[in-house]
Formats: C-alpha cells, structure tokens, sequence
C-alpha cells in the first residue's frame, strides 16, 4: 500500500509560521535564499507549504530569523517532523477523506481547544451515540457497514489520544433535551457520560440553555485551534469536509463569538447541576 500523501494543510500551516518569522525580521525571500546560498523557489515552496522541508533547512531558516526560543525551536523541528509520519489513524485510511485525516493531525497538534457545539462532540460521545448518530449516514455518507463501524473506532480512539491539553466546550442546551440520538436508554447514558466528562481537569463544560436571546453561535457550530508555535486555526466541519480559516480577521471574529456565547452560557458548576437533573430526568 502506498503511503498517505502528507495532509496539505498542516504543511501550509507550517509554511506560514515560517513566513511570520521572515517577515518579523524584515527580511525578503530573496535576501533568506542570498544568505543560505539556495534558490529563491526552496523559500517560497517551502512558505507555501507546496514542498516538504528537512530539519537541516528549519534550522538554518531559524538561525537566520534570530529564533533563539528553544521551545519554539524544538515545536517548529516537530512539526517538520510529524508532517511525513503516519498518523495513529493510517490502518483506517482507506476509509477516511483526507481532509478527515488533516483534521486529526490539527486536533493532535494543538495545545488548546474551544468549540462551540449543538451535538454532542465527538470527543465526548459514548460509543451507543456514536453508532446511532453515524448510522444516519449508513449508504449515503458511509456505504457500508464496514465503513461506519471504522469511523466509530476511529471516534473512540480519538478520545483515547486526546487527554493532554484543556478542552472547552459550550454545548447547546437542545443537544441534550431536544436532539434524541438512540433510545432513551442511550440518551440517559450519554447525559450521565457529559457529567462525569465535566469532572476532568482538563475538560471545562459550558451547557447554553435556550431562550438567551440571539447569539453568533446561531449561525452554526466551530472549533478554535490554538497551537504551541503560536498559530491558530478556526474549523468549521461540514457533512463531508472540514474547512479552515486563519487569517486574522476569522481569528478575531470568532474568538469573540465563542467569548460571547461563553458568557451566555452556564457557569461549569452551573453546567454539572444541569446535566444532573437531565440525568434523573432522562
């Protein structure tokens, strides 16, 4: 089998902090390829993400723009590393798109999560809702069997990876009354899975309840993506795709957007409350 092509975009993304570090100095591409003694199009290739980069040529750019910060030194010389490595999802691949598959390598990478949700997130599902929600999609979105009980093992080892770094959510209040995925059996137990979720340290939950007036949360669920170089990342998920704004105005808009829902939404001890009385309801 050949390998999985190097997600496109995590290699834009280093391309761009490379750019950043370049343009902080004040320095052309044409002035970096003078001094390293290479051709302008290693630069621009490289800035562009359109070309993989050795650890040789980081380094040298790196000196060059006076990065002296060993930690970032040492995230930069990771993620050159980590672009060409198969992910721990590679045995899933032919069932994953590889936007799909980008889209892990970001959540990996990252070292702080927020999102704004009116389903219950993937990282939080248990597998009964997992299965029931993707079985919508069964010959339409996954054609077959096979393939929807990969993308379930694929969900639930994605919450098995991903205990390190803090991890907002702000979940809307229908996702739990009103949205009913399965019986009532794995609705109670979902709800009482968010409430022992919401206990981890590195887990702050924020339920939304209805009826607290408009809000940019209206227009759809997002995930913001902060990373150890610095950079961030909105992601906006579709039904096929996944699709990804960085620039500084999205940044900012929905940076504020998740703070304004945040402060609309319950406290985390507010949150706990809920899901308890969901809980027995259920």
């Amino acid at each position: 089998m050949a390998p999985t092509p190097p997600p496109t975009f995590r290699k834009r993304r280093l391309g761009q902090t490379l750019r950043r570090l370049r343009e902080d100095r004040g320095l052309t591409q044409q002035q970096v390829a003078d001094a390293l003694g290479i051709q302008i199009d290693r630069i621009s290739r490289a800035e562009l993400g359109r070309t993989k980069i050795d650890i040789p040529l980081l380094r040298a750019l790196l000196n060059e723009y006076d990065v002296t910060d060993p930690g970032l030194r040492q995230t930069l010389e990771d993620m050159t590393r980590n672009i060409g490595k198969r992910g721990w999802w590679h045995s899933y691949t032919s069932f994953l798109t590889l936007n799909f598959q980008d889209f892990l390598g970001l959540e990996g990478e990252a070292e702080r999560t927020r999102t704004y949700q009116t389903l219950v997130p993937g990282r939080l599902q248990l597998e009964d809702y997992t299965r029931c929600l993707l079985e919508a999609g069964l010959g339409i979105v996954h054609p077959t069997r096979e393939q929807l009980e990969s993308r379930v093992a694929v969900r639930l080892e994605r919450q098995n990876r991903l205990h390190a770094h803090p991890y907002e959510v702000i979940l809307s209040e229908k996702a739990i009354l009103d949205d009913h995925i399965g019986d009532p059996d794995v609705m109670r137990r979902q709800i009482a899975h968010l409430r022992e979720q919401a206990d981890r340290k590195e887990i702050q939950l924020h339920i939304l309840p209805g009826g607290r007036g408009p809000h940019l949360g209206l227009d759809g669920p997002f995930t913001l993506f902060d990373f150890p170089d610095g950079g961030q990342l909105v992601a906006l998920e579709a039904l096929l795709n996944s699709f990804y704004l960085e620039d500084e105005y999205s940044l900012a808009t929905y940076t504020a957007a998740f703070d304004q829902i945040r402060h609309l939404a319950l406290d985390i001890d507010e949150s706990k409350a809920f899901l308890e009385r969901a809980a027995h309801a259920a």
